[in-house]
């Protein structure tokens, strides 16, 4: 076990050592756009920062309504978003270890399943994933540019993504279906599953609150393209909003993309790629995504260290209460 934990570190190591690498090489080739940096003041930085807080804020409480929905009990919305930001403080450091953490401080202290925990984030990145996607549809329907990707137009592949991501519900509940009809239906993997597409029925069969959650999902990416927005901008690049919206789409899918501790260099990259994509050029987006990427370490940081100070006050003083 040791020598597999030695081995998987050392993995993770060497990807994060190409991808810091790769962003070095890129940022030294366009040098001149990198350069832009020096354009970013501190009320850009602060501005940036609000907005990115603003958008984390409203995600964790979109998660927090669907914890409610499904029966959890004594847990307020501040004390959610603050285990939610430590939980992202903690995926800085190790890959899914926030993740780890929430479900671990669901299941042990407030007896929700682990399997609503999963299936609370799977219902979450859909929702996230449609509205990015529906939205890029809508600005790239009325922009007046067109954009290409591997000799395919922008617009054919969000829509051919946005077909195959709204199908997805409806195929999960078919194969648990199948699945349930096996003999393999009471085994560890396959229970887990008919869980997790059980509880998609649920969420969309309720219309008032799905709608809800689709709003907060809605208003969460809104404020992320806020946060892209201001950014460009921040460095001298005027960009429209459609091309941000674009931009955001790409930045949002990438960061689902977990292959290191805080997806260090993946996004970055991504940012790259779709800004000369774009026409913007790649070191702009590197710039761009580079910069969301400090402030955003140093807003969870600094909102990490606050509520775990809460943390441990509430801990020792309920451990020093007398009875």
């Amino acid at each position: 076990m040791t020598m597999q934990r030695l081995a998987k570190g050392a993995l993770q190591l060497l990807i994060i050592s190409l991808f810091v690498a790769a962003i070095v090489y890129f940022m030294r080739k366009y040098s001149a756009d990198v350069s832009s940096v020096r354009q970013l003041s501190w009320q850009s930085i602060a501005q940036i920062g609000a907005w990115s807080f603003a958008s984390y804020t409203t995600y964790a409480y979109a998660v927090y309504v669907v914890l409610i929905e499904l029966g959890l009990k004594n847990l307020r919305p501040a004390g959610w978003i603050r285990i939610y930001f430590l939980s992202r403080l903690v995926n800085f450091f190790v890959i899914q270890g926030g993740n780890l953490y929430r479900l671990l401080i669901l299941k042990k202290k407030y007896g929700f399943s682990y399997t609503n925990s999963i299936g609370v984030t799977v219902f979450l990145i859909w929702i996230n994933v449609i509205v990015a996607l529906l939205t890029s549809v809508v600005a790239l329907a009325t922009f007046d540019r067109a954009f290409d990707l591997f000799g395919i137009s922008l617009l054919t592949w969000c829509v051919l993504l946005l077909a195959i991501a709204g199908t997805i519900p409806y195929f999960a509940v078919i194969s648990a279906r199948a699945l349930g009809t096996t003999a393999f239906e009471s085994s560890r993997i396959v229970q887990p599953l008919i869980g997790i597409a059980g509880f998609f029925v649920d969420m969309l069969n309720n219309g008032g609150f799905f709608a809800k959650v689709s709003a907060l999902s809605a208003a969460h990416f809104y404020l992320f393209v806020g946060v892209n927005y201001v950014s460009f901008h921040s460095i001298g690049i005027p960009l429209e909003l459609p091309v941000v919206c674009l931009y955001t789409t790409a930045f949002v899918f990438s960061r689902y993309i977990n292959v290191v501790p805080g997806n260090l260099g993946v996004s970055e990259l991504i940012g790259g790629l779709i800004s000369e994509q774009m026409g913007v050029g790649f070191g702009n987006g590197l710039l761009v995504a580079g910069i969301v990427r400090v402030v955003e370490v140093m807003m969870i940081l600094l909102a990490g260290l606050i509520y775990g100070k809460f943390a441990i006050f509430e801990y020792f003083s309920n451990r020093h209460t007398p009875g």
